[in-house]
Protein backbone atom coordinates (compact mmCIF):
# COMPACT_ATOMS: atom_id res chain seq x y z
CA UNK A 1 0.00 0.00 0.00
CA UNK A 2 1.26 3.65 -1.00
CA UNK A 3 -0.57 5.52 1.76
CA UNK A 4 0.02 9.39 1.66
CA UNK A 5 -1.28 11.04 5.01
CA UNK A 6 -2.46 14.72 5.20
CA UNK A 7 -3.10 16.65 7.82
CA UNK A 8 -6.30 19.08 8.12
CA UNK A 9 -5.88 22.35 7.87
CA UNK A 10 -5.80 25.55 10.28
CA UNK A 11 -8.68 25.67 12.77
CA UNK A 12 -9.44 28.19 15.22
CA UNK A 13 -8.54 25.75 17.79
CA UNK A 14 -5.14 25.78 16.40
CA UNK A 15 -5.00 29.16 16.37
CA UNK A 16 -6.06 29.83 20.02
CA UNK A 17 -3.97 26.45 20.99
CA UNK A 18 -6.85 24.98 23.00
CA UNK A 19 -7.23 21.31 23.02
CA UNK A 20 -9.75 20.14 20.33
CA UNK A 21 -10.53 16.57 19.45
CA UNK A 22 -14.65 15.91 18.61
CA UNK A 23 -15.49 19.83 18.47
CA UNK A 24 -16.78 20.05 14.70
CA UNK A 25 -14.51 23.16 13.37
CA UNK A 26 -14.55 24.29 9.80
CA UNK A 27 -10.91 25.47 8.81
CA UNK A 28 -9.96 29.29 8.86
CA UNK A 29 -9.02 31.17 5.55
CA UNK A 30 -5.53 30.21 6.20
CA UNK A 31 -6.94 26.36 6.37
CA UNK A 32 -8.21 26.12 2.96
CA UNK A 33 -5.53 28.14 1.78
CA UNK A 34 -2.89 25.00 3.45
CA UNK A 35 -5.19 22.44 1.62
CA UNK A 36 -5.44 24.06 -1.72
CA UNK A 37 -1.48 23.90 -1.48
CA UNK A 38 -1.67 19.80 -0.90
CA UNK A 39 -3.98 19.88 -3.88
CA UNK A 40 -1.13 21.23 -6.30
CA UNK A 41 1.26 18.85 -4.10
CA UNK A 42 -0.54 15.95 -5.15
CA UNK A 43 -2.24 16.80 -8.35
CA UNK A 44 -0.20 14.28 -10.29
CA UNK A 45 -1.89 11.15 -8.07
CA UNK A 46 -4.89 9.68 -8.69
CA UNK A 47 -5.90 7.79 -5.01
CA UNK A 48 -7.85 3.88 -5.33
CA UNK A 49 -9.14 4.74 -1.95
CA UNK A 50 -9.59 8.32 0.46
CA UNK A 51 -10.71 8.19 3.72
CA UNK A 52 -10.83 11.19 6.76
CA UNK A 53 -12.55 11.39 9.65
CA UNK A 54 -16.24 11.99 10.24
CA UNK A 55 -15.28 15.97 10.87
CA UNK A 56 -15.87 19.25 8.92
CA UNK A 57 -12.21 20.38 8.94
CA UNK A 58 -10.91 16.84 7.61
CA UNK A 59 -13.71 16.74 4.68
CA UNK A 60 -13.10 20.21 3.81
CA UNK A 61 -9.53 19.82 3.68
CA UNK A 62 -10.02 16.57 1.30
CA UNK A 63 -12.91 18.64 -0.77
CA UNK A 64 -10.04 21.26 -1.74
CA UNK A 65 -7.54 18.56 -2.40
CA UNK A 66 -9.75 16.36 -4.84
CA UNK A 67 -12.60 19.01 -5.97
CA UNK A 68 -16.08 19.64 -4.29
CA UNK A 69 -17.23 16.62 -5.85
CA UNK A 70 -14.87 14.54 -4.69
CA UNK A 71 -15.82 11.11 -3.03
CA UNK A 72 -13.91 9.71 0.00
CA UNK A 73 -15.18 7.47 3.00
CA UNK A 74 -15.25 9.01 6.48
CA UNK A 75 -14.34 6.83 9.53
CA UNK A 76 -15.01 7.08 12.50
CA UNK A 77 -11.58 5.36 13.81
CA UNK A 78 -9.84 8.18 12.64
CA UNK A 79 -11.80 11.30 14.45
CA UNK A 80 -9.13 12.86 16.80
CA UNK A 81 -9.46 11.80 20.66
CA UNK A 82 -12.24 13.46 22.50
CA UNK A 83 -10.77 15.53 24.86
CA UNK A 84 -14.91 15.68 27.02
CA UNK A 85 -14.79 18.36 28.78
CA UNK A 86 -11.27 19.96 28.21
CA UNK A 87 -12.78 20.55 24.57
CA UNK A 88 -11.79 24.13 23.18
CA UNK A 89 -10.16 24.84 26.80
CA UNK A 90 -6.70 26.59 27.27
CA UNK A 91 -4.10 24.43 29.22
CA UNK A 92 -3.52 27.26 31.14
CA UNK A 93 -7.12 27.55 32.31
CA UNK A 94 -7.52 23.78 33.23
CA UNK A 95 -4.45 24.08 35.56
CA UNK A 96 -6.21 26.98 37.45
CA UNK A 97 -9.72 25.26 37.30
CA UNK A 98 -9.41 21.36 37.62
CA UNK A 99 -5.64 21.21 38.32
CA UNK A 100 -5.85 18.25 40.01
CA UNK A 101 -7.53 16.21 37.12
CA UNK A 102 -5.22 18.03 34.69
CA UNK A 103 -2.07 17.39 36.41
CA UNK A 104 -2.91 13.13 36.37
CA UNK A 105 -3.21 13.38 33.32
CA UNK A 106 -0.14 15.09 32.81
CA UNK A 107 1.92 13.08 34.88
CA UNK A 108 0.42 9.61 33.09
CA UNK A 109 -1.58 10.48 30.04
CA UNK A 110 -1.70 6.93 28.46
CA UNK A 111 -4.21 5.78 31.56
CA UNK A 112 -5.97 8.63 32.56
CA UNK A 113 -8.66 9.79 30.95
CA UNK A 114 -9.76 13.80 30.41
CA UNK A 115 -12.81 13.98 32.43
CA UNK A 116 -16.06 12.90 30.28
CA UNK A 117 -13.20 12.48 27.12
CA UNK A 118 -12.07 9.16 25.58
CA UNK A 119 -8.96 7.41 27.07
CA UNK A 120 -5.70 7.08 25.11
CA UNK A 121 -5.46 3.30 25.18
CA UNK A 122 -9.26 3.25 23.35
CA UNK A 123 -8.07 6.32 21.05
CA UNK A 124 -4.98 3.95 19.94
CA UNK A 125 -6.82 1.17 19.40
CA UNK A 126 -9.76 2.42 17.39
CA UNK A 127 -6.97 4.22 15.64
CA UNK A 128 -5.17 0.50 14.75
CA UNK A 129 -8.42 -1.24 13.55
CA UNK A 130 -9.34 1.54 11.48
CA UNK A 131 -5.45 1.51 9.90
CA UNK A 132 -5.59 -2.78 9.69
CA UNK A 133 -9.09 -2.20 8.17
CA UNK A 134 -7.32 -0.21 5.28
CA UNK A 135 -4.86 -1.95 4.67
CA UNK A 136 -6.51 -5.06 4.17
CA UNK A 137 -8.68 -3.56 1.92
CA UNK A 138 -6.11 -1.53 -0.53
CA UNK A 139 -3.22 -3.89 0.47
CA UNK A 140 -1.49 -3.48 -3.38
CA UNK A 141 -3.21 0.07 -3.89
CA UNK A 142 -2.74 3.99 -3.57
CA UNK A 143 -4.72 5.81 -0.42
CA UNK A 144 -5.29 9.08 1.06
CA UNK A 145 -6.00 9.72 4.69
CA UNK A 146 -6.94 13.10 5.91
CA UNK A 147 -6.97 13.17 9.35
CA UNK A 148 -5.70 14.75 12.63
CA UNK A 149 -2.15 15.26 14.34
CA UNK A 150 -3.19 12.66 16.84
CA UNK A 151 -4.46 9.99 14.32
CA UNK A 152 -1.68 10.52 11.56
CA UNK A 153 0.99 10.60 14.40
CA UNK A 154 -0.29 7.54 15.77
CA UNK A 155 -0.80 5.80 12.84
CA UNK A 156 3.25 6.59 12.12
CA UNK A 157 3.97 4.54 15.24
CA UNK A 158 1.88 1.90 14.43
CA UNK A 159 3.33 1.24 10.93
CA UNK A 160 6.55 1.42 11.81
CA UNK A 161 5.34 -0.68 14.51
CA UNK A 162 6.56 1.80 17.73
CA UNK A 163 5.31 2.48 21.37
CA UNK A 164 2.40 4.23 21.47
CA UNK A 165 4.70 7.13 23.19
CA UNK A 166 7.01 7.30 20.29
CA UNK A 167 3.90 9.58 18.32
CA UNK A 168 5.43 12.72 19.76
CA UNK A 169 8.25 12.12 17.92
CA UNK A 170 6.03 12.95 14.90
CA UNK A 171 4.88 15.93 14.06
CA UNK A 172 2.74 16.53 11.65
CA UNK A 173 2.32 20.25 9.65
CA UNK A 174 -0.89 21.65 8.03
CA UNK A 175 -0.29 22.06 4.50
CA UNK A 176 2.17 19.55 3.41
CA UNK A 177 1.75 15.77 2.83
CA UNK A 178 4.05 12.43 3.81
CA UNK A 179 4.01 9.40 2.13
CA UNK A 180 4.81 5.67 4.20
CA UNK A 181 4.83 2.73 1.78
CA UNK A 182 3.98 -0.75 3.52
CA UNK A 183 4.66 -4.29 2.05
CA UNK A 184 4.97 -7.52 3.60
CA UNK A 185 4.87 -6.24 7.15
CA UNK A 186 7.33 -3.96 6.13
CA UNK A 187 7.15 -0.12 6.26
CA UNK A 188 9.20 2.84 4.77
CA UNK A 189 9.15 6.40 4.77
CA UNK A 190 9.38 8.39 1.73
CA UNK A 191 8.91 11.28 2.84
CA UNK A 192 7.39 13.27 6.03
CA UNK A 193 5.43 17.24 6.05
CA UNK A 194 6.51 17.65 2.45
CA UNK A 195 5.64 20.45 0.89
CA UNK A 196 6.55 20.07 -3.38
CA UNK A 197 5.11 18.18 -5.69
CA UNK A 198 4.50 14.32 -4.55
CA UNK A 199 6.36 12.04 -6.65
CA UNK A 200 4.75 8.86 -7.66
Amino acid sequence: MELYLVRHGQTQANLDGVYCGSSDLALTSLGEQQAKAVEAQLASLSFDAVYTSRLRRTQQTARHILGAEAEFVPHAGLDEMAFGEWELRHHRELQEKDAENYAAWCADWQRTVPPGGEGFRDFSARVRHALAEIQQRHAKQRVLIVAHQGVLSLICTQLLQLEARAMWHFRIEQGCHSRIDYRDGFSVIYCLNNSGKASS
